[in-house]
């Protein structure tokens, strides 16, 4: 579990320290104060700085670098991967640099580097090496073959990212388990990978449960496929008294994002959750239970979670659910210094900011 979390540069936080986490981590604040990077960062950092989990980052905010390789056009996938930077700013310093983790110690760092060709002095070969501007400005003397990029420095490895690559890009093994739900997650391919993981098992007793959340007539889920591709299975439902099954996308959005998080909670096992906007989907009167599913799981799974929200009624609910302590409100603010986090670490204070319409938007 995180005790602590930092960030630096990165999109629109230039300097963000969380001195202390709890088990369930609600964060709160108006739109673009930087809730959702906060997730990003984490899913970056329990990547260890993937590659693929970097771009389909980029992806989900507008910013597919692949469109840059499609053009044959370095410039547009390097515009791409700027916006990671905070202000977009284009600087290969050594001293300009992103960095994520539980402390500048323990982190993952990201750098704008040059990328080129050296002899290996032993064997003769040539072998990739990457240089800040400093580097430059000295005695290197880049070849015509250089080419720009990203260099990305974990605990464990460095990996590079030339702008200008074609291909699929490489996947790291995952650091930790975790499971990254987005605002408008409401994939089939992937729910059927993950009902699949845990079918059959006591944990699934979990899924009808939340299910039961918006409609409790439902007794049973499975994942079929209409069309005979197994990659095209969607979820299905029988109900209480009848012996018909009913596609589950028939029956609203608020019970597949149920679906969705129920799902992604029981198969981060041991690991972590990143939720972006609790309530998408959900009315006012069901978050209490789906808190009460979200509390009750990640204390038995051993899952450290961390949710957004601009929402009073998920605040309300949450500290109705968050009896014994274990969460934590995380308010974002915009100051002059930057985006700064107030914790709320006594329920007391959270009831207190509910009841009285605390500002989060």
């Amino acid at each position: 579990m995180l005790n602590s979390f930092c960030i630096h540069n990165f999109k629109n936080i230039g300097d963000l320290t969380l001195s202390k986490l709890r088990r369930v981590n609600l964060i709160v604040g108006r739109n673009s104060i930087g809730k959702s990077t906060l997730l990003e960062a984490l899913s970056l950092y329990l990547s260890d700085g993937d590659e693929l989990n970097l771009r389909d980052t980029l992806k989900n905010r507008g910013e597919n670098v692949e469109s840059g390789w499609r053009n044959e056009d370095e410039s547009i996938a390097k515009e791409h991967y700027l916006s990671l930077f905070k202000d977009w700013e284009e600087n290969y310093s050594k001293s300009f640099y992103i960095l994520i983790g539980e402390t500048k110690e323990k982190s993952i760092r990201i750098s704008q580097v040059f990328i080129d060709y050296v002899n290996d002095e032993e064997t003769g070969n040539r072998k990739t090496k990457v240089f800040h501007q400093e580097d430059i400005q000295g005695e290197v003397v880049l070849t015509n073959d250089y080419s720009e990029g990203l260099h990305i420095k974990t605990e464990q490895d460095n990996r590079i990212i030339r702008y200008s690559r074609r291909g699929i890009g490489f996947l790291s093994p995952k650091k930790v388990s975790y499971q990254m739900v987005h605002t408008m997650d409401f994939n089939g391919s992937t729910n059927a990978i993950l009902y699949d993981k845990i079918s059959l098992s006591a944990l699934e007793d979990y899924i009808i449960r939340a299910l039961n959340i918006i409609n409790p007539s439902i007794e049973k889920i499975a994942f079929i496929s209409e069309d005979g591709r197994m990659r095209e299975r969607i979820p299905v439902v029988s109900l209480k008294g009848s012996d018909k099954r009913v596609r589950l996308s028939s029956m609203g959005d608020g019970i597949n994002r149920i679906l969705t998080i129920i799902l992604s909670l029981l198969n981060a096992k041991n690991g972590y959750l990143l939720l972006d906007e609790f309530e998408t989907g959900l009315h006012y009167s069901v978050q209490k239970q789906l808190w009460d599913i979200i509390f009750l799981l990640s204390n038995e799974l051993n899952v450290q979670v961390f949710v957004t929200s601009h929402s009073t009624d998920c605040l309300r609910a949450f500290s109705q659910t968050n009896t014994e302590d274990n969460g934590l409100l995380i308010r974002l603010e915009q100051r002059k210094s930057g985006v700064v986090p107030v914790c709320y670490e006594d329920n007391d204070d959270i009831l207190y900011a509910a009841e009285n319409n605390i500002e989060l938007r």
